[in-house]
């Protein structure tokens, strides 16, 4: 059965110390989460956070392993993971440099897929990579998710794909999420939406809305989700219009009328 979690980089600017963070967490749990995806602040201690998470009944459900660290810091990073009870890590984007062209792409996979090596041999099962809509670009021809999908190893890189980003990319997320049948298990979502139009008409502006409040095909999306195995439904919404507190609280009610688990 899937469930909800929520992406805590929505509540960035509720984390600024300890008290506000614990703060924080409480509202997080009183809303009806269980699972959240943190990175730890620097001024925190994983066993700190565990002891936070664990007062409220939440529980970390990944660790962050930044790209091009992870050999000098496996062992910092699998201390972390079995510090929150986590086997799964996540990763961060591209790096800038490898973005242009397809070659690139290539290298990134190499990297990737040899860092996923290193987190498996240290018992973190899972490694995901969490792509936005830049991936989409075409390289004569093929398409910068492409090659990932063709030069990631399976065994050691999975994806975190995100509906927003699939539709950003011009997509239609009911769909292209079939492109990861089988490597993903958690899945970003928040709605797509658009807002008062101003200026020239090539100017619509889009925005990021709570889940339900957007023009995304949500019955399309559980239904390919359900197919290709995700097990996590992550909220994460980038940029609230209005309290993010509020937000998240509607995204959270919006899953849970869908028929996803607390």
């Amino acid at each position: 059965m899937s469930t909800i979690a929520l992406q805590m980089y929505t509540l960035r600017n509720h984390m600024a110390d300890r008290d506000e963070l614990n703060e924080t967490l409480s509202r997080v749990a009183s809303i009806g989460y269980r699972n959240v995806q943190i990175s730890i602040p620097e001024w925190l201690d994983a066993r700190v956070l565990r002891s936070m998470l664990d007062s409220h009944g939440l529980k970390a459900d990944s660790v962050l392993a930044p790209v091009g660290t992870i050999a000098a810091n496996i062992d910092a990073i699998a201390e972390t993971g079995e510090i929150l009870g986590t086997d799964v890590a996540r990763t961060t984007s591209i790096p800038t440099s490898l973005r242009d062209s397809a070659d690139g792409y290539r290298k990134f996979c190499e990297q990737l897929n040899e860092e996923g090596r290193l987190l498996k041999e240290r018992g973190l099962r899972r490694f995901f990579y969490h792509f936005h809509a830049f991936e989409f670009i075409d390289f004569d021809g093929v398409r910068g998710i492409d090659i990932l999908l063709s030069d990631l190893d399976p065994a050691y890189v999975q994806f975190q794909p995100d509906v927003f980003w699939l539709t950003s990319a011009g997509t239609e997320p009911s769909s292209s999420l079939y492109l990861f049948s089988g490597r993903a298990e958690y899945m970003h979502v928040k709605d797509y939406a658009i807002t008062r139009h101003t200026g020239k008409l090539e100017g619509v502006p889009r925005c990021f809305a709570p889940v339900g409040k957007g023009n995304l095909n949500w019955p399309g999306i559980l239904k390919a989700a359900a197919d290709i195995g995700i097990k996590r439904f992550v909220v994460e919404q980038d940029m609230c219009d209005g309290d993010p507190f509020e937000c998240i609280q509607v995204s959270f009610n919006s899953l849970r009328a869908m028929g996803i688990e607390a």
